[in-house]
């Protein structure tokens, strides 16, 4: 597929991520008076081995031609899904202008070089399990060339890139520094906006977490391209359910640390996840001085995203995220020999790691150290998908072993799953926020089966309020005519 627009003045807009189609992998191509844009270019998470996630990013690289031509590249959010494939595209002469809300550049550094890392540590696996010669899709010289091309933004100014387009940035309330992004595109003495949500953040965690700007509704736009990531019918919380899930993490750290002097093992996502459930925890137990038990942060990654945390955050949020890091009772764990002395430490403790999933990383060593004793506990915090080690822990409790890195595992501490933390936009509140946008179309990316029946739900609602916006769901194969 040719990503440059034959005609000089048509704007077109093709989704050819997976977020076409699934929930990771988001890129989208645009094509304005004979330039080319994209609108982000993340990791396709969705394989069930690291072979097909491999072959599937590879296909979605490849599938970008004229890599030199592209002009911007704009992008929502850090998180890996649809930021992390970026610096491939600098190994193939890309030198596209990177655009991005004030400060990303921090973060995102620290997000490539540990994607650049574990391309490397997939590859080599991959060249040792099938003896061929697989290449990483990019490695710290293209993470740093890709830095190079690196443009701050501040949020809500409307900036002229060129005669066509112009761009505002608008707090999506999902992450640190996340945004929705206003595209203006200049074409036939007209101009239309279009308008990239990215992950649209959950506002019933506003008031418990301090570090994400609130959400800021887009009111009008043309065309919206909406994430709809957590539309199924199922897919509701309110604050009544979030206090009880953290009154579970009081109640289980008190149970298995305090009382009974053991150990409880919480995977988290080193980006947004470690740092909430960090200022969750210190939140609970911060002011009680007869609370001892050390909170072990056991993750690299983390520990450098909490200090880019620290370096970006301002005003009072960042007095309060700043007191939480010199919590006494917070230990960092940097090197490996630092996490086999904890784990070989029989004392009591509570345990940050990733990945959230159990992929890799020191999770997956931490969950294999405390599975089989009945007096151990796992906390789980989110939706894991089928082929991962979560998910085979969650739901096959009745198993008495588990296999890990190829070993059967004793199958037999406790289980507590919460669900009340997602820092995505749910059902309700994505119905309510697109059926009030006064726009032409709605295109639906990220989600799957779910997003067929949430259109029609949105299509209703839109009518009832006496409005004509129509709605579609991509596929790979639409194309958005501007």
């Amino acid at each position: 597929m040719s990503i440059i627009g034959k005609k000089q003045n048509q704007v077109t807009i093709q989704v050819i991520g997976g977020n076409s189609e699934s929930v990771t992998g988001s890129c989208s191509v645009i094509s304005y008076n004979g330039n080319t844009a994209l609108f982000e270019c993340g990791t396709i998470q969705d394989g069930k081995t690291v072979k097909e996630n491999y072959e599937l990013n590879k296909k979605l690289i490849s599938s970008i031609k004229n890599k030199s031509n592209i002009k911007y590249i704009f992008l929502g959010h850090a998180h890996a899904d649809h930021s992390c494939n970026i610096p491939a595209l600098y190994k193939y002469n890309c030198n596209a202008k990177i655009i991005v809300p004030s400060g990303t550049s921090k973060i995102l550094k620290e997000m490539w070089l540990d994607s650049s890392y574990i391309n490397q540590r997939d590859t080599e696996h991959l060249n040792y399990k099938f003896n061929k010669k697989y290449e990483p899709l990019y490695t710290d010289d293209e993470v740093y060339r890709a830095l190079s091309y690196m443009e701050e933004y501040p949020f809500h100014e409307i900036i002229k890139l060129d005669d066509q387009l112009s761009f505002r940035f608008v707090h999506a309330g999902h992450i640190l520094l996340s945004a929705q992004t206003e595209l203006f595109v200049s074409y036939k003495n007209t101009t239309k906006k279009v308008t990239f949500t990215s992950d649209l953040g959950n506002p019933i965690l506003n008031d418990t977490k301090i570090f994400v700007d609130k959400f800021e509704p887009v009111t009008k736009s043309n065309i919206v391209i909406g994430e709809c990531t957590y539309s199924a019918k199922n897919r509701s919380m309110n604050k009544k359910d979030l206090q009880n899930d953290i009154n579970k993490i009081k109640s289980v750290i008190q149970q298995f640390c305090v009382t009974n002097g053991k150990t409880v093992v919480i995977p988290c996502f080193s980006l947004d996840r470690m740092p909430y459930i960090l200022w969750l925890i210190y939140s609970i137990f911060g002011n009680d001085e007869n609370f001892r038990i050390p909170i072990i942060v056991d993750s690299p990654l983390s520990i450098r995203l909490l200090n880019v945390y620290s370096e970006l955050m301002q005003g009072e949020a960042k007095e309060k995220f700043d007191e939480m890091m010199g919590w006494k009772n917070i230990k960092f764990s940097y090197t490996p020999e630092d996490s086999v002395g904890y784990m070989s430490d029989n004392k009591a403790k509570c345990v940050l790691s990733s990945s959230g999933m159990l992929t890799a990383g020191r999770s997956v060593k931490w969950v294999q150290h405390v599975l089989p004793y009945t007096d151990n506990c796992i906390m789980f915090i989110g939706f894991a998908t089928s082929n991962t080690l979560a998910y085979k822990i969650k739901n096959y409790k009745k198993q008495k072993t588990i296999n890990i890195n190829g070993k059967p595992v004793k199958n037999k501490c406790q289980i507590v799953d919460l669900h009340s933390f997602s820092s995505h936009m749910q059902r309700n509140e994505l119905l309510n926020y697109y059926s009030s946008i006064i726009a032409d179309k709605i295109y639906l990316v990220h989600s799957d089966k779910n997003k067929i029946e949430f259109a029609q739900d949105l299509r209703n609602k839109i009518s009832d309020k006496l409005k004509t916006t129509k709605v579609i769901c991509v596929n790979r194969s639409t194309k958005i005519n501007v």
